[in-house]
């Protein structure tokens, strides 16, 4: 496991190979750290042999009304970005051409916290020690 960044970093970081688009979301837990609400949702990611996992920490509201494990839950499109103080997560999100930009009232499986970091799961890292 590899610490990726945190907040912008973190959204910066996941792009091309390492790309959230396709990926499927292999787990979804909702827990406390340090006693504030958070989510931890584990990526398969389409590019490449990693799995991100993805730890929202404070948050303010979950838009995700069932937990997404179960099924194959594909990311076809997706919204992550740095809104004032705060980090915005949409699993599906508005595409049309009043949405496509910020939050939108139509976007669906959502989290809106303070912030967010990743962690980089490598395929044959834990052999290479």
């Amino acid at each position: 496991m590899k610490f990726i960044g945190h907040d912008s970093d973190i959204i910066n970081y996941l792009v091309n190979d390492l790309s959230l688009l396709n990926a499927v979301i292999k787990n979804f837990k909702k827990h406390e750290v340090e006693g504030s609400p958070a989510i931890s949702i584990l990526f398969e990611l389409a590019y490449t042999e990693a799995d991100v996992m993805l730890i929202f920490r404070d948050v303010f509201t979950n838009g995700f009304e069932t937990n997404p494990v179960g099924g194959e839950y594909q990311i076809d499109s997706c919204k992550f970005y740095h809104i004032g103080s705060k980090i915005y997560f949409s699993a599906d999100p508005d595409e049309s051409e009043d949405g496509v930009n910020g939050i939108s009232e139509d976007d669906n499986d959502f989290i809106l916290c303070q912030s967010v970091e990743g962690y980089l799961f490598e395929a044959g890292t834990e052999d290479n020690h």
